[in-house]
């Protein structure tokens, strides 16, 4: 786990820890990345590096949860007619941050998405205004939403040149509908 205290050298210096990485990413795999990598590139001490992270892997939990609270903060100033909208312009913001959706998807670190969903799930039951969503449907709710997440970067990575993010959604929509309807099919 990371641990970011709460005043500005340290976020500062994870900031700088973050951007090494990102640098690191854009000349090798992740799997090849060692901390001694990253501290060259950003000058921040190895004493540092260990103070503010266990391991590389929780650099990129600690990205993560940045990348999140910059989109929940984004939202503040923000209004969407529809949830479709919504859906677009977050998919975009975690899209635009192409090195680190790739590194995660590559080396099948899924679960630094649905940790960094489920660290802030009482958010999503806000942003589905259904206060009635017991624990466990928030869990599967949670669960379900980092599975289209993840498959949708999948297929994004793959086709990057082809699709827009707004067809994304549309395709991910789609699929949605269609196993909906499966389902529905004996009732």
């Amino acid at each position: 786990m990371y641990h970011i205290a709460n005043d500005i050298r340290a976020k500062k210096s994870a900031d700088l820890i973050i951007q090494g990485l990102e640098q690191c990413l854009q000349e090798k795999p992740l799997d090849k990345i060692k901390v001694i990598d990253i501290y060259n590139k950003t000058y921040v001490s190895r004493a540092t590096f260990y103070r503010l992270f266990d391991s590389i892997y929780d650099v990129l939990s600690y990205e993560c949860d940045c990348l999140r609270d910059e989109t929940i903060k984004s939202l503040e100033n923000k209004k969407f007619d529809t949830k479709k909208e919504l859906a677009i312009y977050c998919l975009k913001i975690w899209l635009e941050h192409e090195t680190l959706v790739k590194a995660i998807m590559e080396n099948r670190l899924y679960g630094l998405l649905y940790d960094v969903h489920m660290r802030h799930k009482e958010d999503l039951r806000q942003f589905y205004a259904n206060s009635s969503i017991d624990e466990s449907q928030l869990d599967y709710l949670v669960s379900f939403i980092v599975s289209i997440l993840f498959c949708s970067y999948n297929v994004y990575a793959k086709h990057k040149k082809e699709k827009t993010v707004e067809e994304l959604v549309e395709y991910t929509d789609k699929m949605i509908s269609t196993i909906i309807d499966t389902w529905n099919i004996g009732k």
